[in-house]
């Protein structure tokens, strides 16, 4: 048989440049300082020598118990107001901005807004890196909500960049909580708003800067006590010179207010938008309103915010205290009357569901919460590529990569959550018996902790049945590439493949793809079966058998005056059978590209270093290293690794070491036999290691433990090691 020529891929055409994600305006900061590299070819390399001295870490951003960055909070206005971005604040900035999705934020349609109160917050998210925590809380329903707030009862709550990270992959912003209460609140209320301009615009400065600089995307004001006349008559003026001043700072941002002090000072729950709070509405871009409401409340309130019905967030308290609707099971009750009304909804503490319920039934009882909203939660599409995701939860049971285990045992990691789909049953329309559902599962996972479960059931009178697992709205480029990671559970006998519909259907020219039928605007992508040459990395893995029974399938679409509407996953039986067929497949990885991005050079991670380093005697027999891995050693090694890389160029980092002798030559950057030891994942460009084992320098020699920082860039594919950053520290005992 004759080999398949390669076809033969035009330069691409010169056409208006798509828009780009720009991100947002930073401020330059110090680098600290650094070990004098002792050579700066590829590996740039540092020498150290061994002392036990103390290093103390600033608290606000580490903790103390495990020496771990955190994300932290602002508990007084000296605090606040002594606040300026510093080098240790760069583990807390978000790897991007808000991806674009649709419809948009502001458009006037009803909005969802999720405040996400737990148990006083700050407790396995704050940690920066990851955790090992058994049994998390884990939100992943994105794409039903507009807006992610993160509550907690401190001063200044700054959301934990985990939860940023994921929230803006979706496309969600996320604002941060100022509050006050109680007489301790009065009295700071007084100092910063009872006084003249320049007290309020202080505090309104910093709030902004904050947000500027750590991306997230604004705030919720909560005042929840009682205000002087000259406090409350201030209170409007902060609030619109906050508003106007993060509009200018932070594209897209927010701030809200919730519905607590009136305009007399008094502090007296309205329930409503009304006269008593109206002012403080028309400052800023919504209110958050109480929880104890009727439908006359909404009524009024429909009556009253006029044009700004969507900026009115009617607050649903979930765990249902009060006198409420609806909360827990029946909180649709109350999300049918507010849509019924045209208003936006706030859903408050939705963690109930974790909090109040079985931990073994977790992710059952979530599906089913938010199952019950769904009919009153438009779902949101995506609107950007490439778009790439592993279904990964941010958590596990373990870690695996493309298909290889690398750690067993749990881990949760908020920032590391991949898009995630739309849950449930779905069955098709018409006499029927078919019906596919689907649901995360942790019990395995092509890459990250866990894969996407699909169930259902072929009937005999249907050829196969398909579920849509994702909405977008994105311009095609004139070449695109998909990508299916896929393994069929059990012995069932169907077919696998992705489809998706197009809209502008009058315009859009679709070639090197077959239709199913010819009335239909749904597609089934050809196989990609011969990559281009500059495309073999995304393609490498392309119809393989893979680790652990996993399938990849690619596929090319040429495509003109299109738009990607929906993305399905369908399951054919054998057109020979009469039988029905009951199926389980596990989704491992999905990826849409545009093929001219995989024609661009691949960014380098440049100027990889080492600072803030310190040095522990290994622990008592018996306690295992806090992280890494290996036989036990002597010492235990604490530092600080940052490198340089266009952010919005990369999905994360995966941060590994080469610990001992065998590393290469100092300087040569060469990898040593030794496999690299995965350590965690970084979604900035600096990573804290922390505890690893490394034997103890022999007199007269040098030890050496070699770290390697690998890119995933945003297509998703795997980066040879020979293009990592590298650094390597050599160290040796004091007087050798």
């Amino acid at each position: 048989m004759e080999a398949p020529r390669e076809p033969h891929w035009p330069a691409p055409a010169i056409a208006e440049e798509p828009r780009k994600l720009r991100p947002r305006r930073s401020i330059n900061l110090e680098r600290p300082s650094l070990l004098r590299p002792e050579e700066a070819r590829e590996e740039a390399v540092f020498r150290e020598v061994v002392r036990f001295a103390p290093d103390p870490l600033p608290v606000r951003y580490y903790d103390q118990d495990t020496a771990r960055p955190i994300s932290f909070y602002l508990s007084s206005l000296e605090e606040l107001l002594a606040w300026t971005p510093g080098p240790e604040d760069g583990f807390n900035v978000a790897l991007v901005p808000a991806q674009c999705r649709q419809p948009p934020l502001g458009s006037r349609r009803p909005r969802t807004l999720l405040c996400h109160d737990m148990m006083g917050g700050y407790l396995e998210d704050r940690f920066v890196q990851g955790s090992a925590a058994p049994s998390p809380y884990a939100f992943y329903h994105w794409q039903y909500i507009d807006i992610f707030v993160y509550f907690s009862h401190h001063l200044v709550t700054v959301p934990p960049v985990g939860w940023t990270n994921a929230a803006h992959r979706h496309g969600v912003r996320v604002l941060g909580t100022f509050i006050t209460e109680w007489k301790e609140g009065g009295q700071l209320c007084e100092a910063f708003l009872a006084g003249g301009d320049g007290s309020y615009r202080a505090v309104a400065d910093r709030l902004v800067l904050l947000a500027q600089f750590l991306r997230f995307d604004g705030w919720l004001i909560n005042i929840e006590n009682s205000l002087s006349a000259a406090a409350v008559g201030n209170t409007p003026r902060f609030l619109h010179y906050l508003t106007t001043q993060l509009h200018r700072q932070v594209p897209g941002g927010l701030v809200l207010w919730y519905d607590s002090v009136v305009s007399s000072g008094q502090l007296r729950w309205q329930d409503e938008l009304n006269e008593q709070n109206r002012v403080f509405f028309d400052s800023c871009d919504g209110i958050f309103t109480n929880y104890n409401w009727g439908e006359a409340h909404l009524e009024r309130m429909q009556a009253a915010a006029g044009e700004r019905l969507a900026d009115v967030y009617v607050g649903v308290d979930v765990f249902a205290r009060g006198n409420v609707v609806g909360g827990r099971f029946d909180t649709y009750k109350s999300l049918e009357l507010i849509r019924k009304h045209g208003l936006s909804a706030a859903l408050f503490a939705p963690g109930w569901v974790y909090e109040c319920l079985e931990k073994t039934e977790f992710f059952q009882n979530q599906d089913k919460f938010w199952s019950l909203l769904t009919r009153y939660l438009p779902t949101h599409s995506i609107c950007s590529l490439p778009f790439v995701t592993s279904f990964c939860l941010g958590m596990g049971t373990r870690r695996v990569c493309y298909g290889q285990e690398e750690a067993v045992g749990p881990w949760y990691h908020p920032g590391a959550q991949e898009p995630q789909p739309l849950f449930g049953e779905h069955r098709p329309e018409g006499p029927g018996q078919g019906w596919v559902k689907t649901h995360s599962c942790l019990a395995d996972a092509w890459n990250g902790g866990s894969s996407l479960l699909v169930r259902g059931t072929i009937p005999p009178e249907e050829g196969h049945v398909a579920v849509r697992l994702f909405s977008l709205q994105v311009p095609v480029p004139p070449k695109l590439l998909l990508s299916l990671v896929y393994k069929l559970e059990g012995p069932a006998k169907v077919r696998v493949a992705l489809e998706l519909t197009t809209g502008d259907a009058g315009s859009c020219h679709v070639g090197g793809i077959s239709a199913l039928n010819e009335t239909s605007d749904r597609h089934r992508p050809r196989p990609l079966r011969v990559p281009p040459t500059k495309l073999a990395r995304w393609a490498a893995r392309c119809g393989r058998q893979l680790r652990g029974g996993w399938v990849q399938r690619c596929y090319e679409l040429s495509l003109r005056g299109c738009r990607l509407q929906d993305l399905f996953v369908s399951f054919s039986r054998d057109p020979a059978s009469r039988e029905g067929e009951h199926f389980a497949c596990r989704l491992g990885e999905i990826q849409v590209v545009d093929a001219d991005s995989l024609l661009s050079p691949l960014h380098q991670v440049q100027a990889t270093a080492v600072s803030r380093v310190s040095w522990q005697r290994a622990a008592p027999e018996g306690e295992g290293p806090p992280e890494g891995a290996g036989p036990p050693a002597g010492l235990r090694l604490s530092c600080t690794l940052h490198w340089s890389y266009p952010l919005p160029h990369a999905r994360c980092f995966r941060i590994h070491c080469r610990p001992g002798p065998g590393g290469g030559p100092p300087g040569t950057g060469r990898p040593g036999p030794e496999k690299p030891t995965f350590l965690g994942l970084a979604f900035a460009n600096q990573y804290r290691v922390v505890g690893l084992a490394v034997a103890e320098a022999r007199p007269g020699q040098d030890g050496r433990v070699e770290f390697l920082v690998e890119p995933v860039p945003r297509e998703g594919f795997l980066v040879p090691q020979a293009e990592w950053g590298r650094a390597a520290l050599l160290y040796s005992t004091p007087g050798a």
